[in-house]
C-alpha cells in the first residue's frame, strides 16, 4: 500500500467508476474491497445476471410469436435454469476480464480487505491473511454498496427463502414463486418468472405497484400483470411461512389471513447502505435512520475531505446513478467544482414491457403546483410496434405550461429503456413541445413516439 492521494472504499460500479474518474484526473489511487472479486451488486448478483434472466423470459415469449411471422411455434418451450446460470456465469466472468483490464490500464491495483475508519484521515483494513494495515486518507470516497432488507422471523437459507442477491442460487425454476414488494426489482422479477414457467404471485404492502412511478405506468403493469396471469394482492403483508408436518409446498400467511401455496418465496422490499462496519462514527460521519451517508450536491458528507456514492446515499439504488455521483464525488475530491443533477437521469425497469422514465411525473408536477400539459402517444400508434406485435404502451410527456418546455417523460413500452436517455437530454437542454416534434425520427422506430406525444401536447397548450 503506497502512497496515494485518495482511498476509495468499495470495488462496486461507483467505487470502479470513482477511482477511474480520480486517476484521469492525475490522483494516485487506493481502492480496497471487501471481496477478492470486483463488480458489486452490479457484476455479481443484481443488474448483470438479472439481465441474463430476462433476456432469456423474452427469448420464450418471442417464440410464441413465430405464428405472426410464418415461423413454426415451438411448443411447450421450457427453461433449462442452470444452463442460463451457466451463462451468467460466463458472461460475468467477461464482465470481470473488462473491469480488471481498465484498472490495470489505469495503475490501480485493488487490495482485498475490510475497511473501517480509525479516524477522519485514517483507515484500517483488514486484510486475507488476518493482519490489520493502517493507511492514510488524505481524501476517501465511500462507495460500499447496499444490501438487501431482511424480514425478521423469516428463515431465510438461501434456497426457499431467498432475497433477490440470492436467485442465481436457486438450482431450478420455482413451480410457485412467492415475491414479497412490488416495487422495480419485484416486478421485474415477477414477469421473468412467469416467462420461464412459475405460477407467479406478488405481494405488496401499498395499495399499488411501483409506488412512487407515474400513476399509469402502474396502472399499465399491473394490467400486463393480469394478462399473463401474475397475481398481485396489494395492501397485505407476509406474516409467516408454515410448512405442513407431511411436508409438500409451504403455505404463506398474509397479514389479510389469506394463504398461497408456495415453493420459493423472495422478499423483495428493498437494500439498505452496507455502511455497518465503516467506523463512520471515528470519521466523525452521523448516518441517517437506515445507515445511509448524507451528502450534498458535490457527494461531500459532513467531514471535509470524505465523500460517498452509490447505494450508500439510499436514494436511487440504480447503477447508472451510482456511476454518476461516483464520477462528481472523484472529481471534487481532486480539486474541480462539479454538482450532482438528478433531474435529468433517466431510469429503465426491466418488466415487460419495459419502463423509461426522467424528471416530474404527473403527480409530483401537480403538487407542486405546476400548470402542466401532458401529450401522449399509444405504441398501438406506431408502425414498429405493430410490426413487432409489441403493442402495450405509451409515451407520455409532461411540459410546463407558460414556456412549453419538457420537464418529466415515462415511456412504457417496447425498448423504452433504450430510447428514454433521448428524453433526458431534451429536459436538461430545455427542449420545448415544437422542438421535439418538428425533429426527424426514423421510420419505423418506437423513438417516433416521442415526436406523436409532442404533437399531441401542442394541440392542448392554452392559446396566447
Amino acid at each position: 500500500m503506497s502512497e496515494h492521494d485518495l482511498v476509495v472504499i468499495g470495488g462496486g460500479e461507483a467505487g470502479i467508476a470513482a477511482a477511474l474518474r480520480a486517476t484521469e484526473l492525475g490522483a494516485k489511487v487506493l481502492m480496497i474491497n471487501r471481496e477478492p472479486e470486483l463488480g458489486g451488486g452490479c457484476v455479481q448478483t443484481g443488474t448483470l445476471p438479472s439481465k441474463i434472466l430476462s433476456n432469456a423470459a423474452h427469448f420464450l415469449e418471442n417464440l410464441k410469436k413465430g405464428k405472426r411471422y410464418g415461423v413454426p411455434v415451438v411448443e411447450n418451450a421450457k427453461a433449462d435454469y442452470q444452463a442460463i446460470m451457466a451463462s451468467r456465469h460466463k458472461t460475468t466472468l467477461c464482465e470481470l476480464g473488462v473491469l480488471a483490464t481498465l484498472l490495470r490500464k489505469n495503475a490501480i491495483v485493488p487490495v482485498t480487505g475490510t475497511a473501517a475508519f480509525t479516524g477522519p484521515r485514517e483507515i484500517a483494513v483488514a486484510l486475507a491473511d488476518g493482519t490489520t494495515r493502517t493507511v492514510a486518507a488524505p481524501r476517501a470516497i465511500v462507495a460500499t454498496g447496499s444490501r438487501p432488507i431482511l424480514i425478521p422471523g423469516l428463515p431465510f437459507d438461501g434456497q426457499t427463502v431467498i432475497t433477490p442477491d440470492e436467485l442465481t442460487a436457486l438450482d431450478a425454476v420455482p413451480a410457485r414463486f412467492l415475491i414479497v414488494g412490488a416495487g422495480a426489482v419485484g416486478c421485474e422479477m415477477a414477469f421473468i418468472f412467469r416467462s420461464l414457467g412459475s405460477e407467479v404471485a406478488v405481494v405488496e404492502k401499498a395499495d399499488r405497484a411501483l409506488l412512487g412511478q407515474d400513476h399509469d405506468v402502474a396502472a399499465l403493469i399491473t394490467r400486463e400483470f393480469k394478462k399473463r396471469g401474475i397475481r398481485l394482492v396489494v395492501s397485505a403483508g407476509l406474516d409467516r411461512l408454515d410448512r405442513p408436518a407431511s411436508g409438500g409446498p409451504f403455505q404463506a400467511v398474509l397479514s389479510t389471513g389469506e394463504t398461497i401455496e408456495v415453493d420459493r418465496v423472495m422478499i423483495g422490499v428493498g437494500r439498505r447502505p452496507d455502511t455497518a462496519a465503516l467506523g463512520l462514527d471515528a470519521a466523525g460521519i452521523a448516518p441517517g435512520p437506515r445507515g445511509e451517508i448524507q451528502v450534498d450536491d458535490r457527494m461531500r458528507t459532513s467531514v471535509p475531505g470524505i465523500y460517498a456514492a452509490g447505494d450508500v446515499l439510499a436514494r436511487f439504488m440504480l447503477s447508472s446513478m451510482a456511476v454518476m455521483e461516483a464520477r462528481v464525488a472523484a472529481e471534487n475530491a481532486c480539486g474541480l467544482d462539479v454538482r450532482m443533477d438528478y433531474t435529468c437521469a433517466p431510469w429503465g425497469l426491466y418488466t415487460d414491457p419495459e419502463v423509461g422514465s426522467v424528471g416530474q411525473t404527473e403527480e409530483w408536477a401537480r403538487a407542486g403546483g405546476a400548470e402542466i400539459v401532458i401529450g401522449q402517444c399509444g405504441y398501438n400508434d406506431l408502425v414498429r410496434s405493430c410490426l413487432d406485435g409489441n403493442v402495450a404502451g405509451f409515451f407520455k410527456l409532461i411540459f410546463e405550461a407558460p414556456t412549453r418546455r419538457l420537464i418529466g417523460a415515462h415511456v412504457a413500452g417496447q425498448d423504452a429503456a433504450e430510447i428514454i436517455p433521448f428524453a433526458a437530454l431534451a429536459v436538461k437542454f430545455g427542449a420545448r413541445a415544437e422542438d421535439i416534434k418538428d425533429m426527424v425520427f426514423n421510420h419505423p422506430t418506437v423513438s417516433e413516439g416521442f415526436g406523436k406525444a409532442a404533437a399531441d401536447a401542442l394541440k392542448k397548450f392554452p392559446r396566447s
